[in-house]
Order: structure tokens, then sequence, then C-alpha cells
């Protein structure tokens, strides 16, 4: 069986990459955006399970993207690091997104993403 797809979308291309390892060793798909594409036309492309977004990700962490992830399926969480310039529990709340602090262990990630794949789609 395929792993279900993870879109990763960080603004620091190291975070990223350690995104996608982790969620590699929760047993899911990491992709990642190619160079030059919009977040959009990676989620049209990707049709991933679950999008985890940077809160400081410029177009990624908006209404403008929440939406259109929701409506293709996607599951949404937004994450942030100590050196993140927003918080993320009024963005969390305000679009009805999960949030996760980084650094998160390999077991919370697991639990997040196994959560995220069992809601019901909107």
């Amino acid at each position: 069986m395929k792993p279900s797809a993870v879109l990763v979308l960080a603004t620091d291309p190291l975070a990223g990459a350690l995104i996608g390892a982790a969620v590699e060793l929760a047993g899911y798909a990491p992709v990642f955006p190619s160079e030059g594409e919009s977040s959009r036309d990676a989620l049209l492309r990707t049709r991933p399970c679950v999008v985890l977004v940077d809160c400081d990700h410029e177009h990624a962490c908006a209404e403008s993207f929440f939406g259109p992830a929701m409506m293709a399926g996607s599951q949404v969480a937004v994450f942030s690091s100590s050196r993140s310039k927003r918080t993320i529990e009024p963005i969390a709340e305000q679009f009805g997104v999960r949030a996760f602090s980084l650094p998160i262990d390999i077991e919370g990630l697991s639990e997040l993403l196994d959560d995220c794949q069992s809601l019901p789609e909107t």
C-alpha cells in the first residue's frame, strides 16, 4: 500500500527537510513544492491527505490557502518554531486547523497525522 502524501510548506529549507524526515518515519510520504511552484499549485499537484504549514509562510498560512486546501479534502496543521514571528493559536482557532510547535517528537507527529487522516473531509 502506498503511503499517504503529506505536503510540507516551510519557510526554512532545513526545517522543512527535518519535518519531511519525521513525516517519513511516521509512515507517510513527504512532498514539497517544486522550485518556484506556488503553495496552491503544489497542493493541486500532490493532492495530499495533510498539509503542514509554517505559520510564517506568507502565502500558505492564510485563508486564501486554507480554504482551497480543505475544499480539496486535505487536512491542515500549522506549525511554529521558537524563531516564528507569528503565534499559531489565533491562526488555528480562526481557521479551525490543527497546530503544533517545533520540536515535535515522532510519536506526537504520528498522532497528529493519524488524527488528521481520521477526520471527516469538509
